[in-house]
């Protein structure tokens, strides 16, 4: 078996006041091309299992659970016939969450281009558990979310109406499933063909908290952090 060179870095390592929080990097390459970043401590042992589990699958995939992370790295770049990179970035948007973001290019087989592939979740620290979307916001959410997207969407695109962009009519084609958040608001992040061609690649529309506060559940785990 072919031996693989490692470099563990810390990424992140602070005291909370319930204790030590960290989170190590492991590379495949020196370039920094192929690494996956996850967390390493936590003050609760249980939490940090869900969130270590949690991590993996968003990177990877269910199938790679069990795995070291570097075995589960260095086994997933391997099954693609050529990856440019494989990366992530977390951060802490708000007290008690940590945001995780991944990122690929892969050339799948027989494709004529490479893919950019990319996924976004937020995950409270408390108990590593996976916030999802819906949760953050009340009960039909998604029509009145999608028209204010919509509208700063064709505003940025100085176009007026829906019906006069060129790519897609379609409101559904702007339902979000990806979002990065900070203190500010929340980004809804759309890949390449989903709103627009994939010569401009992926798109994204940011609306800040006030714009979104009569659509947000005041019972959800982020509601008490934010600031309008």
């Amino acid at each position: 078996m072919r031996k693989i060179s490692l470099l563990m870095l810390a990424l992140a390592c602070f005291a909370s006041a319930q204790g030590v929080i960290s989170f190590n990097t492991v590379y495949l390459d020196s370039a920094g091309k192929f690494f996956f970043s996850y967390p390493s401590a936590l003050p609760n042992p249980v939490a940090l299992k869900e969130l270590q589990k949690n991590f993996i699958k968003q990177k990877f995939g269910e199938k790679f659970l069990d795995q070291d992370p570097a075995v589960a790295l260095n086994v997933y770049k391997s099954q693609f016939k050529e990856v440019e990179y494989l990366s992530d970035v977390v951060s802490f948007p708000l007290p008690g969450i940590v945001q995780y973001t991944t990122a690929a290019y892969i050339y799948y087989a027989d494709a004529a281009h490479g893919q950019n592939v990319f996924s976004m979740s937020i995950y409270t620290l408390a108990t590593g558990k996976r916030i999802e979307l819906g949760s953050l916001f009340n009960k039909g959410w998604e029509k009145n979310v999608v028209k204010l997207i919509i509208r700063e969407f064709l505003f940025a695109q100085n176009i007026q109406s829906l019906a006069d962009y060129s790519y897609t009519q379609k409101e559904s084609d702007f339902v979000p499933e990806n979002v990065r958040i900070n203190s500010s608001g929340m980004e809804f992040v759309y890949p390449a063909y989903q709103i627009a061609p994939h010569s401009v690649g992926e798109q994204s529309v940011f609306l800040s908290w006030s714009t979104l506060k009569p659509y947000l559940n005041t019972k959800s785990i982020i509601y008490p952090k934010l600031q309008f």
